[in-house]
């Protein structure tokens, strides 16, 4: 940036000034213009009221001094000799008033012979005696005088219209001058505003954007926050958060990986000791004690699930690809079921299959461990009378596998954070072992890296319901090709409860 504010507070007024200036010169020049027309019509309408009063009083002068003339012809008194030189005398004030405004040139020539004619005319009628023939040749010329008069004050209605359509024009222009204005100075305050507003939105969204990589896991490729100083400081301390994150990561993974280390060495004893008991190496067992011997081996079980969910959710981090290779599904899925057979047999759990022979090309391995955590998932969260799901068929290009149960339905809002690491749902789960939280965010991961998914989804009988979509060919660029022992597994799954259900 060629401009970059020392605060945001900076910025923020620097802009608001920016974008009012062009709207403050706008209403400098409005102001302006208005009070130039104003007072332009304050003078006009002075001029048009003193013309048209004026102009209204001549011809009315013009008719009493003709009719003063005519009785002082009738009657010889003095006094009407007095009264028309008075009458004159007003005419010409009138007259006077009339042609001193800015007139035109023919206006003015009609006021000069107006003025000269009717002091011509008043002194003829003031030397000659009122019973001559040379005044009653004079009184004729009062016709004229009166004729010369309409026409002086038709020209200045005339002139009058012309000054009010001066005056509108002027308005006109101004308002026209105004709206061009307004049509050039607005829109530059909008052009401003909107390239302030990104000035102010572009280092929050940046900062966003870094906040939601950081959320996600991925490390933004730089830190830098191109604005105010509060912002880039900012995302220098995102930077060092990022920073904290990291070792704290790395630490988490580091104790998982040790712990589930240094776990599966004594678990491994442990289980290897409940065996050979069981194998009554060390003699013969009581009922009692058998009982016991299946409890460890139960629980010794279990543990060894949580602690290779560790391992696997551990190894996400640093393993994204797959082991492709061919098997047969329903095996792997009877392999499964055996292993869990002690946690189906506990848990009392009643359970279908529904599905063909099918030939899959996945890691079999990550698929396993997928497997498991979904059955695992319904073993221990279904209610009495316990029931499972598995049920399986192949589309155009992929697998849709469902594993259902029934038990308390998952809330909309838990249905998305259940797939999150170290995040359970609210329902109560079974045995004295609490999981880890971590089965179904590796079930999720591994479907992805399959190219597939894994969701919630409704089911007409169970009350959960699990579906698994991945292509029926993994692609990756690790590819191995093994066939499935020939050993059936189907004798080994029966030991399990499983039984037919509508």
């Amino acid at each position: 940036m060629l401009f970059r504010p020392r605060s945001l507070l900076q910025l923020v007024v620097i802009s608001f000034v920016l974008v009012l200036t062009p709207l403050g010169a706008l209403l400098i020049q409005a102001m302006q213009a208005l009070e130039s027309v104003s007072m332009k019509g304050r003078l006009a309408t002075l001029e048009i009221a003193s013309l048209a009063k004026s102009s209204q009083s001549l011809p009315e002068i013009v008719l009493d001094m003709e009719h003063s003339a005519r009785q002082y012809q009738v009657l010889g008194d003095p006094k009407l000799k007095g009264i028309i030189q008075v009458t004159e005398a007003r005419f010409h004030a009138d007259l006077d008033d009339v042609c001193k405004e800015d007139l035109s040139e023919n206006l003015q020539a009609l006021c000069s012979t107006l003025t000269s004619s009717t002091q011509q005319l008043i002194d003829t009628l003031s030397d000659v005696p009122y019973d001559s023939a040379v005044y009653e040749n004079a009184l004729t010329q009062f016709e004229a005088l009166s004729t010369n008069t309409q026409r002086l004050v038709q020209a200045i209605q005339h002139t009058i219209e012309l000054k009010s359509e001066q005056l509108a024009a002027d308005a006109a222009s101004v308002k026209s001058k105004l709206l061009w204005q307004g049509v050039s100075l607005v829109p530059l305050s909008i052009v401003m505003s909107v390239l302030f507003t990104f000035l102010i939105i572009r280092p929050i969204q940046r900062l966003e954007e870094i906040i939601q990589q950081l959320g996600s896991g991925q490390a933004p490729l730089k830190f830098e926050v191109y604005g105010p100083r509060e912002l880039n400081n900012l995302g220098e301390k995102l930077q060092w958060l990022h920073t904290k994150l990291q070792a704290l990561e790395e630490q988490k993974f580091r104790f998982i990986r040790q712990m589930s280390h240094e776990l599966k060495t004594p678990l491994a004893s442990l289980r290897e000791g409940a065996d050979l008991m069981e194998e009554e190496i060390l003699g013969p067992l009581t009922d009692s004690q058998r009982e016991i011997v299946m409890i460890l081996q139960d629980k010794g079980l279990q543990l060894q699930r949580i602690i290779e969910n560790l391992l696997d959710f551990n190894g996400l981090k640093y393993q994204r690809s797959i082991l492709v290779s061919q098997f047969d599904l329903r095996k792997l899925i009877d392999e499964v079921l055996h292993e869990h057979r002690l946690d189906i047999q506990r848990a009392d759990l009643h359970y279908c299959l529904d599905g063909e022979s099918l030939t899959l090309n996945a890691d079999k391995v990550k698929l396993r461990t997928l497997l498991g955590n979904l059955i695992s998932n319904a073993t221990y969260y279904s209610l009495p009378p316990s029931r499972m799901w598995l049920s399986w068929r192949a589309t155009e290009q992929d697998l849709v596998l469902q594993i259902a149960n029934n038990g308390n339905m998952i809330p909309k809002e838990d249905q998305e954070r259940i797939f999150l690491p170290f995040e359970q749902g609210r329902q109560p789960r079974s045995g004295t072992i609490k999981g880890s939280g971590i089965g179904l965010s590796v079930a999720k991961e591994y479907a992805l890296m399959h190219g597939g998914h894994l969701q919630i989804v409704s089911h007409p009988q169970a009350d959960v319901c699990f579906q698994l979509q991945i292509p029926l060919v993994s692609k990756d660029c690790s590819y191995e090709v093994s066939s499935d022992e020939s050993e059936d597994h189907s004798s080994r799954a029966s030991q399990g409860k499983k039984v037919n259900m509508s």
